[in-house]
């Protein structure tokens, strides 16, 4: 019976070693498949710094385009009027600049680099860095390099954003950016494929505006009485809406019945079961929501500038230090292999699976990886080390003492003692969380996850491995 337990705590210990392994597997090399031709990995990647993945510089200028518009004899804009209408009423056509001189100023130029922030909030930019010259309007951006995503960035930022809901006929507009509340992109996935529909959601205001609109601009349906002695047509005319975005036309439409949900949704692009297609319909969508939700630039501007700067940390610097780490955790195992026995090497083995797991986690969590939150992972690790250190020396401790309940006692005491010691920098980390300097927050956050982690970790993992290993 004896020899039986023994065998299934050995087989317990085998199966949480071999678990360890296939996390630090998925963790440090990743899990591939094959996309396209190509060995993707599925596992995400970590989100890094300009100083360790290089920036991009953005420098937008004033847009010095013109345009040609139509105006009455009192200098009022018309919308749109023919050649025969322009002739019969005296209206004029002239060449005036995109951006008139009553929208350039000082004023406008510190709106324009604040939505431009706010784009860059609402697509999870992390770090970033903007300034504006208020005597050209010219506005610099640098944000960290994120391949692809990079790209899809840069082109929501000088988008205009501008959103109009008109009479067809009249050119008068209905709804505009002021009266949008917010807007997001749904999903709807049936049998033949998902479709993707951007929402746009419509404040107090606007909701009895479009309302309104869609009880004056409803579909009339054209129908014919006949008789056998004669037959009669009748047509209404049809009133129709026209929305625009940046002036280009997305729909135009009328409504089957009153909306008083006070939103509406517009389909992007057709139904799809192509991961890729459906993917860049989503991107288009989302891109239109964020230009929406921030807002519309006072100011129309062109992108001069898109540089890549090389990151002031070379890759090979990274693999050194990555390098160095490895060494000096592979040492300390060793050290406590030879001081603590199978105790010790069980806890190696846990100190291995916890730094995976600590990997996973900051993959996931989304902290961006600065040269500050190195440091910050390096100070876990070795906070974990001493962890580690105290409780293997603690069981020893109890154990020549012949107590019972070893692990527990151990345990216990080794939580006190440590937590206590490291309140300082429990409290640091929280602290620094909350600052919104990227080299500061990273730093905590990191720190934090890692501080969370070895207590979890080590009660769950380290705790019963050892147990299993003691009382066997």
């Amino acid at each position: 019976m004896k020899k039986g337990t023994k065998t299934m705590k050995t087989v317990k210990i085998l199966t949480i070693t071999c678990a360890v392994i296939l996390i630090s597997m998925i963790s440090f090399v990743g899990i591939y498949q094959k996309d396209k031709n190509k060995m993707e990995n599925k596992v995400k990647d970590y989100s890094y710094s300009m100083a360790l993945n290089g920036a991009r510089t953005i420098k937008l200028k004033i847009n010095t385009e013109t345009k040609e518009v139509i105006k009455d004899s009192n200098g009022n804009t018309i919308e749109s009027a023919t050649d025969e209408e322009i002739e019969k009423n005296g209206y004029k056509k002239e060449t005036v600049p995109n951006n008139g001189e009553e929208v350039l100023t000082a004023d406008n130029y510190k709106k324009s680099k604040e939505i431009i922030e706010k784009r860059l909030k609402e697509m999870e930019v992390e770090e970033y860095i903007t300034s504006v010259n208020e005597s050209t309007g010219e506005i610099t951006i640098r944000i960290p390099e994120q391949n692809i995503k990079t790209d899809i960035i840069i082109g929501n930022l000088n988008t205009v954003g501008k959103f109009e809901i008109i009479d067809s006929d009249t050119k008068e507009v209905l709804l505009d950016n002021s009266n949008i509340k917010s807007s997001e992109v749904l999903y709807d996935t049936t049998t033949s494929g998902t479709s993707v529909y951007l929402q746009i959601e419509f404040t107090k205001e606007g909701k009895d505006k479009l309302k309104e609109i869609s009880q004056t601009y409803i579909a009339v349906n054209n129908t014919t009485n006949s008789s056998s002695e004669n037959s009669s047509d009748t047509a209404k005319t049809e009133k129709k809406i026209t929305m625009k975005i940046d002036d280009e036309e997305i729909m135009s439409t009328s409504f089957e019945e009153p909306i008083t949900s006070g939103k509406i949704q517009l389909s992007v692009g057709s139904v799809t079961t192509d991961t890729t297609t459906l993917q860049n319909y989503i991107e288009q969508a989302q891109s239109v929501a964020t230009t929406l939700d921030t807002g519309k630039l006072p100011i129309k501007y062109d992108l001069e500038k898109n540089q890549y700067i090389l990151p002031n940390i070379k890759t090979q610097d990274l693999i050194n230090v990555e390098i160095v780490v490895a060494v000096l955790a592979i040492i300390w195992i060793i050290i406590l292999i030879s001081k603590y026995k199978i105790n010790g090497l069980l806890a190696g083995i846990s100190y291995v699976g916890l730094v995976a797991v600590y990997m996973l986690i900051v993959r996931y969590t989304n902290v961006t990886i600065s040269i500050e939150a190195i440091a910050g992972i390096i100070i876990v690790l070795i906070l974990n080390y001493i962890f580690t250190k105290m409780l293997l020396n603690k069981i020893n401790d109890l154990r020549k003492e012949k107590e019972e309940n070893i692990i527990k006692k151990a345990t216990i005491e080794t939580y006190k003692k440590f937590y206590l010691r490291i309140i300082p920098i429990c409290i640091m980390s929280i602290a620094f969380c909350f600052i919104k300097w990227i080299p500061i927050s990273s730093f905590g956050m990191i720190t934090f996850w890692g501080i969370v982690l070895i207590a979890i970790y080590n009660a769950i993992i380290t705790r019963y491995i050892l147990k299993v290993n003691v009382e066997r």
